[in-house]
């Protein structure tokens, strides 16, 4: 009868059923390798630099005092203190601005050899102190500076020891959020055009991104290979490294 299927014909429908799964599984097993075949991809990095002026600063002139004894260090690291908190209203700085450290006394003993034998103890004592100061005008601060010579004048021992002179003092940029976002921005563009430019060399055009590092940012000094801080103009740099897939 038409209905039914012989035992012949069952064993190729069979094999016709067994023949399709395995077609599909092969179709079904080249499309996932297809998939997971690696894209082809190029790395390139973004720069934008910015050159600032830091709008905040604070100074710490350190001073001394220094006499054969206790009372006469005191007296004189004292006297410097005023000095320099003088220097400090002087150039506009109000009261609040400035702040003294804690004195530090110590005591410098040297021995001298004496001319019929034997050694003789010499000492003295040493006040140390300091003025901080502090402004959101970073060019007040970089003016109170300059003017340390009037310090020396007044017989004013600056710096820590005898061999340290006046700390520099630290500026501070503090407009970098501002401005990150529009330099992350500028740098994301110089990456797409490097990956472009690669891109167009090779034959192929800039896809998806597929990793992204949006902004390594660093601070220099703009004028010199040395600590940013006590540099009132900065460099701003930020890096932004993309990796974009490479299509036909």
């Amino acid at each position: 009868m038409a209905g039914k299927l012989t035992g012949a014909g069952m064993a190729v429908a069979g094999l016709c059923l067994g023949v399709g799964a395995a077609v599909g599984g092969w179709l079904l097993g080249a499309a996932l390798v297809e998939s997971r075949a690696p894209a082809r991809q190029v790395t390139v990095k973004g720069l934008a630099e910015r050159v600032v002026e830091a709008d905040a600063a604070v100074w710490r002139a350190p001073f001394r005092g220094v006499g054969a004894t206790r009372d006469a260090a005191i007296d004189e690291a004292m006297r410097a203190r005023d000095a320099v908190l003088d220097l400090g209203r002087d150039g506009g700085l109000p009261a609040e601005a400035m702040s003294v450290e804690p004195f530090a006394l110590s005591i410098e003993r040297t021995f001298l050899q004496k001319p019929g034998g034997g050694q003789e103890e010499k000492q003295r004592f040493v006040a140390a102190g300091a003025v901080r100061m502090r402004s959101d005008d970073a060019g007040l601060i970089e003016g109170l500076t300059g003017r340390t010579a009037e310090l020396l004048d007044r017989g004013v021992l600056l710096g820590g020891d005898d061999y340290s002179g006046a700390a520099r003092p630290v500026y501070t940029f503090t407009g970098l959020n501002e401005i990150k976002p529009e330099m992350i921005a500028e740098a994301t563009r110089n990456a797409r055009e490097s990956a472009q430019r690669f891109a167009a060399d090779s034959g192929s055009a800039v896809g998806r991104i597929i990793t992204a590092n949006q902004g390594v940012v660093a601070i220099f000094a703009a004028d010199g290979d040395y600590d940013e801080r006590s540099e009132r103009r900065k460099r701003i740099r930020v890096v932004s490294t993309i990796n974009y897939e490479l299509v036909d």
